[in-house]
């Protein structure tokens, strides 16, 4: 006789605790539903909201439709009524471990509907006219009430989901009660968002005929490597030929199966033109997901680091793409939820050094961008410098320097600085309209600024080769303009401290610069990237 007190599964206990089990998102839930509408041959997957309430938007804000329930429809064959029984129990499916589609576990339908509503529906039809249905309700499995997942009925479709409808077969899931949806439910902002997420996940299937539209919004590619013509957003160059690396199947007597990673270099004028602002690159998606993006069998698993690297500020200019089957998801740690994985010990062996190696070419290629660029973006901190020193005293060193030695030292300073955009004589003639003057150089072991002076300007001489530069001011010139600026006026107000100082002042500023240069490397070796420290 069954001792019921001691079931395997408490009913009312897992289906609370199951909410909880791994979707990170209404989109990724909702990825489930959009998988096994094109396991079933589906060409089209819609979303609707139905809100009847309103949700809070911000102070000073008018109040947002609240959704209270998700429609997805789809254009598949639908499913019959014991498939449709099946598929509402969790881990209910007539292709458990079939690797052939998308999923293997049936976890995917009653699952990620649990972790956004409390009620599920679902009407589904394999010829136009015969409509099965059938429900979970997580309030009746609580109470006792439902013990079982009830045998589907054949009815009609209620006449308010009739406009839903796009085609002769197909399946409609509806989550109700919705108690978990992302952005306190807000119809206006979920709207604006979820394409997001659906699009990167399913750039390929869009590239290649299938459709998906949310709340009449049709969704567009997006191709995190920005390589995809068909994308929303398109222009980086592949980095190199994809690298492929054979892996044997595990328990596949020495089959092997394909992981392939490949890489991209976002255009030099996105980085010159939009690094500065973070706002414009949001509006294309840089930034949205650095690191790499992992495809099982054409879908997208994740987007992380994975421990392959640590972040830094060039993430921004570059993508990498990893792609597997799935008969290898043991070895990429796939979820049942299909939205994170963990690297093996075996993969990560089989693909770090090359992907290494390639990300360290292409962050030399971004940083020397960044270099040409840092070194045309310093005149508004030396614009305000020089228009506050009328504020400050003038060393009369600098003040009273003859004319003929004034000529001299800007001309030496010209000719060492000398390129195919400006002549000396430029040079020369700028020079005497900058007070102030921040420059570059790359000097290994050196201090990570030094001052000097030519004729009557100050020159504020960065180090490249120098963590200071790697580390803070390079990031900041991507990321905080403004930030930037403010550095460089610190800089030119020691500058300027050194120039009014004595000749024994001077000395000492030299011997603590070299200190101070090395006490900052020690430090800055304790930091991965400035990005790191703000998301702490």
């Amino acid at each position: 006789m069954i001792d019921e007190k001691f079931t395997i599964v408490q009913e009312e206990r897992f289906i609370e605790a199951t909410r909880d089990s791994g979707y990170k998102s209404t989109a990724s839930a909702i990825s489930e539903n959009a998988d096994n509408a094109f396991q079933a041959g589906a060409n089209r997957f819609v979303v609707h909201f139905i809100s009847d309430k309103q949700a809070y938007s911000g102070k000073g804000k008018p109040p947002s439709p609240k959704v209270s329930e998700v429609v997805c429809i789809d254009d598949g064959s639908g499913m019959s009524s014991l498939v449709l029984r099946n598929a509402l129990r969790f881990g209910g499916t007539t292709r458990f471990n079939d690797r052939s589609g998308m999923g293997r576990f049936g976890m995917g339908l009653p699952n990620s509907a649990a972790s956004q509503c409390r009620r599920l529906e679902v009407y589904t039809w394999q010829k136009k006219g015969v409509v099965h249905f059938c429900y979970l309700d997580i309030d009746e499995i609580i109470s006792g009430k439902m013990l079982v997942v009830p045998e589907p009925l054949i009815r009609p479709l209620p006449k308010e989901y009739e406009p839903f409808v796009i085609a002769d077969t197909g399946t409609m899931v509806i989550w109700k009660k919705c108690d978990r949806l992302d952005y306190s439910a807000r119809e206006d902002t979920l709207t604006r968002e979820l394409p997001k997420t659906l699009g990167q996940i399913y750039r390929y299937y869009l590239a290649h005929g299938k459709e998906i539209q949310v709340n009449d919004r049709k969704v567009k590619p997006f191709d995190p490597l920005y390589l995809m013509p068909e994308a929303e957003f398109t222009g980086a160059t592949q980095h190199g030929a994809p690298i492929k690396f054979d892996v044997k199947i595990p328990g596949g007597d020495g089959q092997t199966s394909p992981v392939i990673v490949k890489f991209s270099l976002l255009p030099e004028k996105w980085q010159i033109e939009l690094g500065r602002s973070k706002s414009e690159r949001q509006k294309i998606g840089i930034g949205r997901s650095t690191g790499f993006s992992v495809l099982r069998a054409g879908r997208e698993i994740d987007y992380a680091y994975f421990g392959l690297r640590g972040r830094h500020w060039t993430d921004s200019w570059w993508s990498c793409e990893i792609s597997f089957q799935s008969e290898l998801d043991e070895l990429f740690g796939v979820t049942h939820t299909k939205q994170q994985m963990k690297l093996s010990e075996q993969i990560r062996t089989t693909i770090e050094k090359d992907v290494n190696a390639n990300i360290a070419t292409l962050a030399d290629i971004i940083v020397s961008r960044g270099k040409k660029q840092h070194s045309k973006d310093t005149h508004i901190a030396e614009e305000i410098a020089k228009e506050q020193d009328k504020f400050l005293r003038t060393s009369p060193e600098l003040r009273d320097k003859d004319e003929k030695v004034v000529e001299k030292e800007l001309l030496q300073y010209a000719e060492e600085k000398v390129s195919d955009d400006k002549s000396v004589k430029d040079l020369v003639t700028e020079m005497r309209e900058r007070p102030f003057l921040l420059d570059f150089e790359d000097l290994p072991g050196a201090p990570f600024y030094r001052v000097r002076t030519f004729g009557q300007t100050t020159v504020v001489s960065l180090n490249r080769s120098h963590l200071f530069f790697e580390k803070l001011y390079s990031p900041l010139c991507d990321a905080e303009p403004a930030s930037k600026t403010a550095l460089e006026l610190l800089l030119f107000s020691l500058a300027k401290a050194e120039t009014l100082a004595s000749q024994e002042g001077k000395t000492w500023y030299e011997s603590q610069r070299a200190e101070w240069g090395r006490i900052l490397s020690i430090y800055l070796m304790g930091i991965e990237s400035i990005s790191d420290l703000k998301q702490e």
